[in-house]
């Protein structure tokens, strides 16, 4: 996949008011969706929890590359080492695509076993967190609903059909170590 997808990780416009739990209301039809947009701990266990089963990664993509000047977010320099992740979150069981996550993560501000983790293994960013025992904080940046274009594939649904999505940043150590963008259909979690 090209440039595309690193631009749905481009820093997301701030509000001078921050976040409020009332936009994410407007963009979130439920309250699965709701608490998805503005939970500051893990989507996994929000996720495994409203499905009754494990969540599973998917790895579509996964590169280092310079930064560029693409991630303010993060307080890299343009020759930064970026690590670019596009995956899926998908039920063990039911194999249903829960989530599609882009992620920009600075690796040289990782410890060495949470680098490991994202380059071997197939856990999910929140899980390897965990069992690391990093502490980390996230900053909600923005949110906002799109139609679904060519990542419909992923969910079984129309290209026309929108999802919702949000943007935030971790940081560990008081420094930005990840942003990361999830989208998920706006009728995923309806009754």
């Amino acid at each position: 996949m090209g440039q595309a997808a690193h631009d749905d990780v481009s820093p997301p416009s701030r509000r001078a008011a921050g976040w409020s739990a009332a936009e994410a209301a407007a963009l979130g039809a439920d309250l699965v969706q709701h608490i998805l947009l503005v939970t500051d701990g893990t989507v996994t266990n929000v996720l495994e929890a409203y499905a009754g089963e494990r969540i599973n990664v998917i790895k579509l993509r996964q590169t280092t590359e310079p930064a560029g000047l693409s991630v303010t977010d993060l307080e890299v320099q343009e020759s930064d080492e970026v690590m670019h992740r596009e995956v899926l979150l998908t039920g063990r069981d039911s194999g249903r695509t829960f989530v599609y996550a882009l992620s920009q993560i600075v690796p040289d501000r990782l410890d060495p076993e949470m680098r490991r983790g994202l380059l071997e293994s197939l856990k999910p960013i929140g899980r390897l967190f965990e069992e690391n025992r990093v502490e980390t904080f996230r900053e909600i940046l923005a949110a906002g609903r799109e139609p679904a274009g060519a990542r419909s594939v992923h969910f079984g649904i129309e290209r026309a059909a929108p999802l919702i999505s949000r943007t935030y940043r971790i940081i560990a150590r008081g420094r930005p170590i990840m942003l990361i963008t999830e989208k998920f259909p706006a009728d995923a979690f309806g009754a």
